[in-house]
C-alpha cells in the first residue's frame, strides 16, 4: 500500500472509522447482534461482577438469570441490589440452572480452572475473568473441554475491546508506524502487562524470554502451582527472532506509569495511561498525512513559497503548527480520545448513576463502581453478544491462541524466577 493510500484519511481505513470493533470490521458480526438474547449467570458476588452487570445493561439482549456466592446471605443481598431473581449458595447449582445460557466467572484466579470445568461440563457457554488460569496446561485443558462440549469459552480480556486499542491495532495494520520492532509496557498484573507484546507481535511465535525478579513461590491453596499474577517487582525481555522485535515488560511493585508504546520503523503509537482501560491513544509518525495529488502530477509534495512558507499536499494537525516538513520520527503528532460511556468512574466508590444512550434511559443497578473506567466493560459485553449472535467460536479481538500464549509466557517467567529470583528481605 502506498504512502498516499495509507495516509489519505487519518480517521478511516478501508471505509471504517479507526475505532471500529474488529469483529464488525472483518465482517464477522453485525451491529444488531447486541440484541441477541443471552441469559447470564454470575459466579461470585464480587465488585467486579457488579461492574460487569452494570455494563451489560448497555446490551439490549442481556438478561440476568442468577447469581451464586459461597454464602447464601451474600448471594441474596447481591441479587437484591442488582434486581436478579435467583440466588444460589453453590456455583454448581447455578451451572445446572436451565434458565442460564452463559456463565460469567469472577471467582479467585486459583479457582478459575475448577469453575470453568464445572460450567463447561454443565453445557454452559462461559466467560472467565483474567488471568484465565494459573498455568498454560490448565488453559489448554479448559479450551479443549469447551471444544469437545460444543460451548463457547472466552477469556474476558476487556482491554482489547476499548476503542483506543481498536484504533491502535488498525493503525498498525494500516502501516502508520511501519513494522513494529519494540513494545514496552508496565503493570503489576502480568496478564495485562504482557498483553501488548501479543498485540504487537502476535501469538504464533513463542519468544525467547529473559526474566528477573522476586522468587516465585507455589501456592499451597492452589495445588502448589505458581500464580498467574506472579510476584512484583519483576520484569522480562521477550525476543521475537523471526520478527526481529523485542518486548520489554515490567511488573512494578510501587507506582507505575501504565503506558504502552509500540515503536515501528516509521513511528510510534502510545496507548495512554491507564493503558489497561485506556481512553486515548497518540500517533507519532513523521510527516503529517497527505491530502492531494501533487506527487501524481509530477510536482514536489511540498514547496517553499517566499510569501506563504511551506505549502503542499498535507493535512494540518493540531500539534503540527510549525509546518516542519522534516521526516523525523516524531514530527507529526495526533492524539485520539475515546471517553468511556458515562457514568465513567474516575475512581472506585462512585455512584452507579444513569445515562441516556440515545434510545432509552438506563438507570444502572448494583453497587458503586469498582474502579476507574470500569464502564468500559460495555465494549467487551456488546462484542460478546454480537459474536454469539453470529455463532462465532472465538472473538477476533482476543483469540484462544493468544490467551494460551500469555499463559505460556507467564509459566516461563515463573519458572525462571523460581530458580533464580531473589527472596524479599524480612521486615524488621
Amino acid at each position: 500500500m502506498s504512502e498516499v493510500d495509507v495516509n489519505a484519511d487519518p480517521y478511516m481505513y478501508n471505509g471504517f472509522p479507526m475505532n471500529t470493533p474488529l469483529d464488525i470490521r472483518l465482517g464477522l458480526t453485525k451491529e444488531e447482534g447486541i440484541y441477541h438474547k443471552l441469559r447470564w449467570g454470575i459466579i461470585s458476588a464480587s465488585s467486579i461482577s457488579s461492574d460487569w452487570i452494570k455494563s451489560l445493561q448497555d446490551v439490549p439482549g442481556a438478561e440476568f438469570a442468577a447469581v451464586a456466592a459461597r454464602d447464601k446471605d451474600r448471594a441474596r443481598a447481591f441479587a437484591d441490589a442488582h434486581e436478579i431473581e435467583t440466588a444460589y449458595d453453590s456455583y454448581e447449582a447455578l451451572c445446572n440452572d436451565p434458565d442460564v445460557d452463559i456463565v460469567y466467572i469472577a471467582s479467585k484466579t486459583w479457582d478459575h480452572h475448577r469453575d470453568l470445568m464445572m460450567a463447561i461440563q454443565a453445557g454452559k457457554h462461559v466467560v472467565c475473568e483474567k488471568p484465565f488460569t494459573d498455568t498454560a496446561d490448565q488453559a489448554k485443558e479448559v479450551y479443549e473441554a469447551a471444544a469437545k462440549a460444543g460451548v463457547v469459552c472466552w477469556e474476558g480480556m476487556w482491554l482489547r475491546f476499548f476503542p483506543a486499542v481498536e484504533h491502535a491495532r488498525m493503525a498498525m495494520e494500516r502501516g502508520d508506524i511501519g513494522d513494529v520492532k519494540l513494545v514496552t509496557a508496565d503493570y503489576p498484573d502480568r496478564v495485562y502487562a504482557l498483553n501488548p507484546a501479543i498485540t504487537g507481535f502476535g501469538a504464533e511465535e513463542m519468544p525467547v524470554i529473559a526474566a528477573a525478579g522476586r522468587k516465585s513461590m507455589p501456592q499451597p491453596y492452589a495445588n502448589d502451582v505458581y500464580s498467574a499474577h506472579g510476584a512484583s517487582p519483576s520484569g522480562a525481555v521477550l525476543q521475537y527472532g523471526e520478527q526481529e522485535g523485542i518486548a520489554m515488560i515490567t511488573f512494578p511493585a510501587g507506582r507505575f506509569l501504565e503506558e504502552t508504546q509500540y515503536v515501528g520503523t516509521r513511528g510510534r503509537i502510545t496507548v495512554e495511561t491507564p493503558s489497561h482501560h485506556p481512553a486515548a491513544m497518540t500517533l507519532r509518525n513523521g510527516r503529517p498525512p497527505r491530502a492531494g495529488d501533487r506527487k501524481e502530477e509530477g510536482q514536489p509534495s511540498m514547496v517553499l513559497d517566499p510569501s506563504e512558507g511551506w505549502t503542499g499536499d498535507w493535512i494540518e494537525t493540531h500539534w503540527n503548527g510549525d509546518r516542519n516538513p522534516s521526516s523525523g520520527a516524531f514530527n507529526n503528532v495526533q492524539r485520539f480520545e475515546y471517553p468511556v460511556p458515562t457514568p465513567a468512574p474516575i475512581t472506585r466508590g462512585q455512584p452507579v448513576g444513569s445515562r441516556w444512550n440515545g434510545e432509552r434511559m438506563i438507570n444502572y443497578k448494583g453497587w458503586t463502581w469498582h474502579g476507574g473506567n470500569q464502564h468500559g466493560f460495555t465494549y467487551q459485553a456488546q462484542a460478546m453478544h454480537r459474536c454469539m449472535a453470529a455463532g462465532l467460536e472465538e472473538m477476533p479481538q482476543w483469540t484462544t491462541n493468544e490467551s494460551i500464549r500469555v499463559c505460556e509466557i507467564i509459566d516461563e517467567i515463573n519458572r525462571q524466577c523460581a530458580e533464580r529470583g531473589y527472596s524479599p528481605k524480612p521486615r524488621s
